[in-house]
């Protein structure tokens, strides 16, 4: 055999090696193996790579993990947060290698679990810089989105600002929470706050007729013409444009690669698949075990051209159906549960006993991402997908039955998707998840004193429901003291509490959440066994 054939020889047994494993370079000769990419997409990434080495722009690869339950001792030990995940829908993101020279918060490593060593899952960003994902997108859901978070920022609080006031004034103890230094760098603020408009399932079916199951690429830039020159690169390869997606990253950020630049985390959410996602074998449960997805960092580093910023974002405006008028059947629903349970109470002493949710993107708080990165708020992880309420802390101990009451977005058309969620409030860590199919028609039994029972839900919550049937009708959660151990102090900071929230995810027929000043709060009501 000669020389030369024995060389093509060993290159096709080298690159049907690459090509058969689910991985290829990273960066130098390293092979990622984390991620099951299908053949189809890891020849577009490696032609993609080339064709823009070629051109002469820097390029490096990360890979994509989940943020689930396990990472959160990381994340609470070094930012006293688990960030109110939600257990029944992990976050996915990705993890980069830092361009040289580029910064590493070492207050901030772990902020999301530990990484594989030279990988980051916070950046900074080059002006001229683009972050490209290529990949195979989930099953069918309820919800996919992926959305760029500004997560913190060398700045102070606006001490004088509206949101400010309200949580100094009115709740001091959790002002730390939504105004809140990096515990171990309190030259830096966290912010997590969204910068766009969100790249979720209904925007990439508008744009490209589908969207779950299909190969799809998204491109994060703060500059336009990185933008144009990826995808002219794509296009060389055969990726059309309907199926490419940017989310600008706006142009008063605070961008560039030292330490006091502002630093990103990108995160994808999928929830409620309509396979369950509950077996090993779901099609949902493949696909987040094998995270079917190539990320590239890249960069020019050519001399002498300007970046082309974005202006900074409009949020798209947000619609919802009028759940006002429902006020009145959710007040008389109130009074027939405290019947029910032997408290009745007129209007007035059931006020005092339910507590209502608090809207976050509504005045006072106006929880939005542009908003509070302009007064150094931390936003929570916030987008413009879904309509958000919590509650205040709760103790929950052996003699207290808590009833959630709420209008059901999937029902009054402010939804295709629900998540009723508690929180033990120390570690902000969501513990549980009712979805709308778990909540729907749970208040059904009120129909004969209550107006419409069908837009309603009614979820009870103590630590044992088995004697509660008969005043629950089994619509009642057990929160053993092993999930939420007891803490007897609403105000503690040192154990944990309990604490609901509520998300509206799409209104139906467009591509965004429900605005909230249409949207009937939810209430807690505080029940005494017998």
């Amino acid at each position: 055999m000669s020389t030369q054939l024995k060389f093509w020889v060993c290159f096709l047994c080298v690159l049907s090696l690459l090509l058969g494993s689910g991985g290829f370079p990273a960066s130098g000769d390293s092979i990622v193996p984390e991620n099951k990419v299908p053949a189809s997409v890891e020849s577009k990434a490696l032609r993609l790579m080339d064709g823009l080495k070629k051109g002469g722009f820097e390029v490096s690869q990360g890979y994509f993990r989940l943020y689930t339950n396990d990472d959160c001792p990381y994340s609470f030990a070094e930012m006293g947060t688990c960030y109110g995940n939600n257990p029944a829908a992990p976050y996915v993101t990705f993890s980069v290698p830092p361009w040289p020279k580029e910064f590493v918060d070492p207050a901030t490593d772990l902020a999301f679990g530990p990484n594989k060593e030279g990988y980051s899952t916070l950046y900074r960003l080059d002006p001229r810089e683009a972050i490209v994902i290529l990949g195979v997108l989930p099953p069918p859901a309820a919800y996919f989105g992926l959305q760029t978070y500004l997560f913190t920022n060398q700045d102070r609080f606006d001490t004088k600002s509206v949101p400010y006031r309200f949580f100094a004034n009115f709740f001091p103890n959790v002002l730390d929470t939504f105004f809140k230094l990096v515990p171990q760098n309190h030259r830096r603020v966290v912010n997590f706050a969204s910068l766009s408009n969100s790249i979720n399932n209904v925007v990439i079916e508008r744009q490209s007729e589908s969207a779950f199951g299909q190969e799809r690429v998204f491109i994060v830039t703060p500059d336009q013409f990185m933008d144009k020159t990826v995808r002219k690169a794509l296009a060389k390869i055969s990726v059309e444009d309907k199926d490419i997606f940017t989310e600008p990253i706006p142009g008063n950020m605070n961008l560039g690669l030292n330490k006091p630049s502002d630093d990103f985390l990108t995160l994808i959410r999928y929830a409620m698949p309509e396979d369950g996602g509950d077996d090993p074998d779901d099609p949902s449960t493949i696909w987040r075990n094998d995270l079917p997805l190539v990320v590239f960092r890249i960069r020019d580093t050519r001399p002498g051209r300007q970046a082309e910023p974005y202006l900074p974002v409009v949020l798209e405006t947000r619609t919802a159906s009028n759940e006002l008028y429902l006020k009145p059947d959710l007040s008389s629903l109130v009074r027939a549960v405290s019947e029910r349970w032997g408290q009745p109470c007129s209007d007035a002493e059931c006020t005092n006993n339910t507590d209502e949710f608090l809207q976050v993107h509504l005045p006072p708080t106006n929880m939005v991402g542009p908003d509070c990165t302009e007064i150094g708020m931390n936003c929570l992880g916030d987008t413009e997908d879904s309509n958000f309420q919590i509650t205040g802390d709760l103790v929950l101990d052996n003699d207290v039955v808590y009833a959630v009451a709420s209008t059901l977005g999937t029902q009054t058309d402010n939804a295709t998707y629900v998540g009723l969620g508690l929180m033990a409030t120390m570690r902000q860590f969501s513990f549980a998840n009712l979805s709308d199919q778990d909540l729907k028609d749970t208040a059904s039994a009120y129909g004969a004193q209550v107006n419409n029972t069908d837009k309603f839900f009614l979820y009870y919550f103590a630590r044992d429901c088995s004697d509660l049937v008969g005043l629950t009708d089994g619509y009642c959660m057990s929160i053993s003291e092993e999930t939420l151990p007891p803490c007897n102090d609403p105000t503690s900071k040192t154990c944990d509490n309990l604490k609901f929230s509520m998300r509206d995810y799409i209104r139906p027929n467009t591509q965004r959440g429900p605005a909230a000043i249409l949207k009937l709060p939810s209430v807690v009501i505080t029940l005494k066994k017998k």
